[in-house]
């Protein structure tokens, strides 16, 4: 198999048909098997590694960790990745930066045109727009930003989570539009969560002022500091309530915080966050509750092992090789073979 196409399919960076070609190419032999094995580890390793790393001591270490070949072997294989730099930034840096943000030309059903930035699942980053806003993007989190954005004209629609420092402008206000809401800000740092797949839209203010309105609705909010907006996208029932806003700012670092929250919900951040698939064997487990803090550079293991301590939950993982790896927490009272 052509060392590019390799590369190229581990970091998701290769089209359907010639990613067919990959998969085939797995499957074929055992040994193919296992070195893509390795060289997903290796990028599994990286995202969840250090901060900041050049892409040569990375791959060393990394090759040292997983192979345990001779450095003179590494130095060589990691000679040959380095003319893939511009590929496996992306994947292996956990760094804060456009370079992270995959980003093209869209546009809609109007004449209109955006740019379209996308932090895939299992990175964080961040970039700052025209008018000197600064936003970070969660993992699995896209926005479009019309062409024609200006300091006069700032507007974006966004789906996932993403955190914002509006540049202040009283006179030209900001908006952040997602499939239900509408916030406008002036100068103001706010989280919002709008995930297509969680029952909830969340909007919480950090500093500043925000007005919040359904997105061809009726007004729903204004909050203040420390104030959260909790909108039922099934129902459209509203919820404003005060919190601890720690939680809504310590992602764009690196860290989960929780306080007393169920494992089914811990589970889906993990999902975006690693970019695996998680399944229970029984409704008992998902509810079982929490309270911590998780690190991204810490290995999904690490975060799984911690759960365990606490409550009688256990874990398998599963590689898969066309797929997102797949983890399953069960009781050990209640524990059923993983689904092949």
């Amino acid at each position: 198999m052509d060392q590019d196409q390799l590369i190229k399919y581990v970091t998701g960076n290769l089209g359907e048909d010639e990613a067919k070609d990959v998969r085939s190419w797995i499957r074929a032999d055992e040994a193919n098997k296992n070195e893509f094995i390795r060289l997903k580890n290796i990028h599994a390793f990286a995202s969840e590694g250090k901060q900041k790393l050049t892409l040569e001591d990375d791959f060393l270490e990394l090759n040292q960790k997983i192979d345990h070949k001779p450095k003179s072997n590494i130095q060589l294989i990691t000679r040959q990745y380095l003319k893939y730099a511009a590929i496996l930034i992306a994947a292996l840096f956990i760094g804060f930066s456009v370079s992270e943000i995959r980003y093209r030309f869209t546009s809609d059903q109007t004449t209109e045109l955006y740019n379209e930035y996308y932090s895939p699942e299992g990175q964080i980053s961040e970039f700052k727009l025209a008018d000197g806003t600064r936003v970070w993007l969660n993992s699995g989190t896209r926005i479009k930003v019309p062409m024609n954005f200006d300091s006069k004209h700032r507007i974006l629609f966004m789906e996932g989570e993403a955190f914002f420092e509006v540049a202040k402008d009283p006179k030209n206000p900001f908006y952040v539009h997602t499939i239900e809401l509408s916030v406008k800000v002036m100068g103001t740092s706010f989280n919002v969560s709008a995930y297509q797949s969680d029952i909830n839209s969340e909007v919480t203010l950090i500093n500043g002022q925000v007005g919040i309105k359904e997105r061809y609705g009726q007004r729903l909010a204004m909050l203040l500091p420390g104030q959260q907006l909790v909108y039922d996208k099934t129902t459209g029932k509203k919820l404003k309530r005060e919190v601890d806003t720690s939680p809504y700012e310590a992602w764009r670092d690196g860290k989960m915080i929780f306080k007393d929250r169920s494992l089914e919900y811990i589970a889906e951040r993990l999902e975006r966050w690693y970019n695996v698939e998680i399944e229970f064997n029984c409704p008992e487990i998902s509810q079982l509750k929490f309270t911590g803090t998780i690190l991204k550079n810490k290995p999904l293991s690490q975060v799984l092992e911690a759960i365990t301590l606490t409550d009688p939950v256990r874990f398998e993982i599963k590689v898969n090789t066309d797929q997102k790896n797949q983890v399953l927490l069960y009781s050990l009272k209640n524990k059923t073979k993983m689904k092949e």
